[in-house]
């Protein structure tokens, strides 16, 4: 099944993210020509017969805030583009730690009884999203509040409720 969310082991595809990434850069495109319009358009509003000097004084500042507005639209890119990367790479991490791994998954029973725990100090923002409830975003949150010296910290620190963690608490450690 070839689903654009699907992760094949060697081949990730993230044709979702980079739908994502293109459609923020156009929004942010779009931003920069609508502020360009409006000053263009404002510019043209005032009736009175402008001096050569005055329009082209006009020109130049509105030139600069289009400068300025591009240039921190281009930033804004920039950081979306960090974040998804980001992304990308903790997921590839993920797969392939789970292709590399001799051991079950998360929860999945070792021997009767017993269970493979998450390190929540060094586990993957993907591996973090195996747990119960826990988001890829709150997942992104729990490595972001790191280090940890027990798992009952990210309840102290607010990442999580106490509810939520009764339920992943006989999966996560904190080494």
């Amino acid at each position: 099944m070839n689903h654009p969310d699907t992760l094949e082991a060697g081949n990730l595809k993230t044709s979702t993210l980079e739908v994502r990434l293109w459609k923020e850069l156009g929004v942010l495109t779009v931003a920069a020509l609508i502020v360009c319009a409006a000053l263009l358009w404002l510019s043209g509003c005032n009736n009175a017969p402008k001096s050569d000097q005055e329009i082209k004084d006009q020109a130049a500042q509105t030139t600069q805030q289009v400068k300025q507005d591009a240039q921190e639209a281009a930033a804004n890119a920039k950081v979306a583009a960090a974040k998804a990367e980001r992304k990308v790479d903790d997921i590839a991490a993920g797969v392939k730690e789970g292709l590399n791994s001799d051991k079950p998954a998360p929860g999945r029973a070792v021997s009767p009884g017993r269970t493979e725990s998450i390190d929540i100090n060094s586990a993957s923002a993907g591996r973090l999203t195996t747990l119960p409830g826990i988001s890829a975003a709150r997942a992104q949150h729990i490595v972001d509040g790191r280090p940890y010296s027990s798992p009952h910290d990210l309840v102290d620190k607010g990442l999580i409720s106490e509810a939520e963690y009764q339920r992943i608490s006989d999966k996560v450690v904190a080494d």
